[in-house]
């Protein structure tokens, strides 16, 4: 295998891991606190870093960054926000 594909494997790795992290922390954040108007901006900030890893993996490997692919990084915030409204 060619060390630069290796590299990239291992900076995608790191990247959508750190990432998905900071997002799903943020989306249960989201669900914990108690102010009126923090909720929606959490989840707003949880799919932007999980937007920002998708693309930043798609960017990493040279690929097209308009992909199906896209729509995991809502997948944290659609999660945890539909847990915490179903339970309310």
């Amino acid at each position: 295998m060619e060390v630069e594909r290796v590299q990239r494997w291992v900076a995608s790795a790191l990247v959508l891991t750190v990432c998905s992290l900071f997002a799903t922390g943020m989306a249960i954040l989201s669900g914990t606190v108690d102010r009126a108007g923090a909720q929606p901006g959490l989840l707003i900030i949880s799919c932007v870093v999980g937007l920002m890893a998708m693309v930043g993996v798609r960017v990493i490997n040279q690929r097209s960054v308009l992909t199906p692919w896209l729509l995991l990084a809502f997948l944290p915030a659609a999660a945890v926000g539909s847990y915490y409204w179903l339970t309310g």
